[in-house]
C-alpha cells in the first residue's frame, strides 16, 4: 500500500514541475524578444543618433579667436587695433599626476621624496608672480582648484591677456639639464606642460582722442558702445575651429577625425574722422569749459559739402583702454545723442525758409519794438535795445528775437513747421552711429499762442547738434542736404557702402541770401570778435535758455551758449557746431562759445590746406 501511495503521489507532483519549465522558456523567450527589439532599435532606428553621440564623445573642439579688424581715422592713423596676447592655463589634475610619478620614481629608486605637494604649488605660484607681477596669494588657489564634481579640474586660468614679452619672460630657461636635480625636472616638466591659449586684445594708441565715437569693446570681445558696436559684423571676424578626435585617456587617435577651420580676420574700416582735428577740437572744449567753468561741451566738425564728419567731440571725454573706470556721461558722445534747445543758432533755418517761401527779400524791413506782445507773453531781445526799423540782415546781425518773431508770423505757422520737416529736424538725422535721435517739434495742432515765436528763435523746441549741424550745412551747400557720415572705406572691399542720400530743402538763391546775413553777422554783428584770419566766416551765435527735467519751465540763471559757422563763407568746405553747457562765467555764444570755434577753425584750415580768401 505504502509503494502504491509513493506512486501516486509522484506522478501527482509532474505537472508543477513542466509548468515551471513553461513559465522559465516564455520568460526567457520574452527576454530574447526584447533583446532583439532593443538591438533593432539601437542598431537601425537610433543608429545614427548614437554614432554622433559618441563621435562628439570622442572629438575634441577648440576655438582659436578671430583678430579683430582695425579703425584706422581718414589719414591712416590707428585708433583701434587687436593686438595678439595669450590666455595662460594651468592643468590642476596633471600637476598632481606630475607629483605622484615623481614619488613613485623615487621611491622605486629608494631615493628620499624631499618635496610635498603643497610646497611645490606655493614654489610655482612664487614663480609664476614673480614672472606675471601678480601677488603669489593670488594665484596659488588656482593650482588646486577643483570641478562641480569635486575632482582637481583640468584648467584653471592664472591670468588673461599676457603679452608675448612676458610670454617669453615665463617661458625662459625650461630646457632640460642633466645636471637638474628631480625636483628642478619636475618643476621644468610643469612649466612646459602650462597652456598658452591665443587671444587678441582690443587696444586705442590714442587714448581719449574720438573715444566717443570709437566706442570700445566689452569683456567677450564684442562691441559694445560707438563704432565698435555700429559695425561689428564687420569688424567682427570668423572664430577658428579645430576638431581632434581622442581616446578615453585624452590622447589623439592617428586614423580619427581631425579636422580644422581657419580663423578669417575681421575686415579693417577707415573712418571720415581725423585724428588731429579731433585732439585739437577736445582741447578747445577743455579750455572753455574749464574758463567758463561749465558743466559740459560738445563740437561737431564736418565737411557740409560731403557731410564727412572730421570730429564729434565732447567734453569732459575719457579713454576708452579704462573705459571700465569712465564715468557713463563722460563715455557718451554729447555731439551725436544729446538733445537740446538751440537758442539762436536756429535762425539761419528760419531765415532760410522765409527767404524761400518768399515771406522776405534782402531789401524788406520791419519795426521792431524793444518789446513785443505775443499772446500771453512779452517777448524781448537778449540785449536791450530801443525800438527801430530794421533790414532784415539788421535783424539777423544784432539776433534780434522780437524780429524773427515778426518775420515768422508773416510766414505762418504751418509754413514754417512745414520747413523744419524739410531740414530733418523731427528724423533720425542718418548717421552711422548708435543712439542718434530725433528732434522734438510740437505739430501746428498742439501750438500754444506764442509756440511759433518761441520756436522761431529756439526755443520750446528740441534736436541734437548733429542736426542742427545737418540742416544749417544745406545751407551753406546752396540749400542741399546731405547726410552726415562716419564710414570713409572698407578697404578689403568686404562691404559696398551705401550712396549717401541728399536733397534739396531750399533754392540755392534762399540759401545764398541766409549766408550773406550770417556773413554780415560776422562782420559787424554779434560774431564780430570772433575771427579766423585770411579766411570769411558766415556764423551764428546762440544763447537758449535750459529747461531741467522733472522742472517745469526754465530754471534761473542756467544756460547753454553756442556758436555755428561755415567757411570760407563763399564756398564752404569746413563747418564747425560749438555748444557749451551751463556756462558760470558769461552766457552770450560770442563770448563763450566763440573761442574754441575759432581755435578749431584757424587750426584747421591750414591742417586741411584750405586756400586763404583775398583780402
Amino acid at each position: 500500500m505504502r509503494e502504491k501511495k509513493h506512486t501516486k503521489d509522484t506522478k501527482k507532483s509532474a505537472p508543477p514541475r513542466n509548468g515551471a519549465l513553461f513559465v522559465l522558456g516564455a520568460l526567457l523567450t520574452l527576454g530574447l524578444c526584447l533583446a532583439g527589439a532593443r538591438f533593432v532599435q539601437l542598431q537601425v532606428f537610433e543608429a545614427e543618433r548614437l554614432s554622433n553621440y559618441a563621435e562628439q564623445q570622442r572629438l575634441r573642439r577648440i576655438e582659436t579667436p578671430a583678430q579683430r579688424g582695425t579703425i584706422f581715422d581718414r589719414t591712416g592713423r590707428v585708433l583701434a587695433q587687436s593686438v595678439r596676447v595669450y590666455t595662460l592655463v594651468i592643468d590642476p589634475r596633471k600637476i598632481a599626476d606630475s607629483f605622484d610619478e615623481y614619488v613613485e620614481a623615487r621611491q622605486s629608486q629608494e631615493e628620499p621624496v624631499l618635496q610635498d605637494i603643497d610646497t611645490l604649488r606655493e614654489d610655482l605660484a612664487q614663480y609664476f608672480a614673480e614672472q606675471l607681477e601678480l601677488p603669489a596669494e593670488e594665484l596659488l588657489p588656482q593650482f588646486s582648484r577643483r570641478a562641480a564634481s569635486g575632482n582637481l579640474s583640468r584648467y584653471s586660468i592664472l591670468m588673461r591677456n599676457v603679452p608675448p614679452e612676458v610670454r617669453l619672460k615665463v617661458n625662459y630657461d625650461m630646457e632640460r639639464d642633466p645636471d637638474d636635480s628631480p625636483e628642478e625636472r619636475l618643476f621644468k616638466q610643469i612649466l612646459r606642460n602650462s597652456i598658452w591659449e591665443v587671444d587678441y586684445m582690443r587696444t586705442y594708441p590714442m587714448g581719449e582722442v574720438a573715444a566717443q565715437v570709437v566706442g570700445f569693446v566689452n569683456a567677450e570681445g564684442y562691441g559694445a558702445a560707438g563704432i565698435e558696436l555700429q559695425y561689428e559684423e564687420l569688424l567682427r571676424g570668423t572664430p577658428g575651429v579645430s576638431f581632434t578626435e581622442r581616446d578615453v585617456a585624452g590622447n589623439i587617435i592617428p586614423a580619427g577625425v581631425q579636422r580644422t577651420i581657419d580663423t578669417q580676420r575681421g575686415s579693417d574700416i577707415m573712418l571720415t574722422i581725423d585724428a588731429e582735428i579731433s585732439y585739437v577740437a577736445q582741447n578747445a572744449l577743455e579750455e572753455a569749459v574749464n574758463d567758463t567753468r561749465a558743466e559740459a561741451a560738445s563740437a561737431i566738425v564736418m565737411n557740409p559739402r560731403t557731410g564727412e564728419i572730421y570730429a564729434a567731440v565732447s567734453y569732459p571725454g575719457f579713454d576708452a583702454n579704462e573705459f571700465n573706470t569712465a564715468d557713463q556721461a563722460a563715455i557718451r558722445n554729447r555731439a551725436l545723442v544729446d538733445v537740446l534747445e538751440p537758442g539762436s543758432t536756429i535762425k539761419p533755418l528760419t531765415f532760410a525758409a522765409a527767404f524761400d517761401s518768399d515771406t522776405i527779400v534782402p531789401e524788406d524791413t520791419f519795426y521792431v519794438p524793444n518789446v513785443m506782445q505775443v499772446g500771453t507773453r512779452e517777448i524781448s531781445d537778449a540785449e536791450v535795445r530801443p525800438s527801430e526799423v530794421m533790414n532784415i540782415s539788421r535783424i539777423m546781425e544784432v539776433s534780434s528775437n522780437v524780429g524773427t518773431t515778426r518775420i515768422a508770423k508773416e510766414m505762418g505757422g504751418r509754413n514754417f513747421y512745414n520747413y523744419l520737416e524739410g531740414f530733418g529736424i523731427m528724423d533720425r538725422p542718418g548717421l552711422d552711429f548708435p543712439g542718434a535721435v530725433r528732434g522734438h517739434v510740437l505739430s501746428p495742432d498742439e501750438w500754444s499762442d506764442v509756440s511759433l515765436s518761441n520756436f522761431s528763435f529756439g526755443q520750446g523746441l528740441s534736436m541734437t547738434s548733429l542736426q542742427l549741424t545737418r540742416a544749417v550745412a544745406a545751407i551753406a551747400n546752396d540749400g542741399i542736404m546731405t547726410t552726415p557720415h562716419l564710414l570713409h572705406a572698407v578697404p578689403d572691399g568686404s562691404f559696398d557702402i551705401p550712396q549717401r542720400e541728399e536733397h534739396r530743402v531750399v533754392s540755392k538763391e534762399a540759401a545764398r541770401k541766409t549766408t550773406d546775413t550770417l556773413r554780415a553777422t560776422m562782420l559787424v554783428g554779434t560774431g564780430r570778435n570772433i575771427q579766423v584770419q585770411n579766411y570769411e566766416v558766415a556764423g551764428k551765435t546762440g544763447t537758449a535758455q535750459k529747461a531741467v527735467e522733472g522742472i517745469a519751465g526754465y530754471v534761473e540763471g542756467l544756460y547753454i551758449s553756442s556758436f555755428l559757422g561755415y567757411l570760407p563763407a563763399h564756398d564752404p568746405e569746413l563747418m564747425i557746431t560749438i555748444f557749451v553747457d551751463e556756462p558760470s562765467i558769461g552766457t552770450f555764444g560770442a563770448e563763450v562759445a566763440g573761442p574754441p570755434f575759432a581755435n578749431i577753425a584757424t587750426f584747421a584750415v591750414g591742417y586741411l590746406g584750405l586756400t586763404p580768401e583775398q583780402p
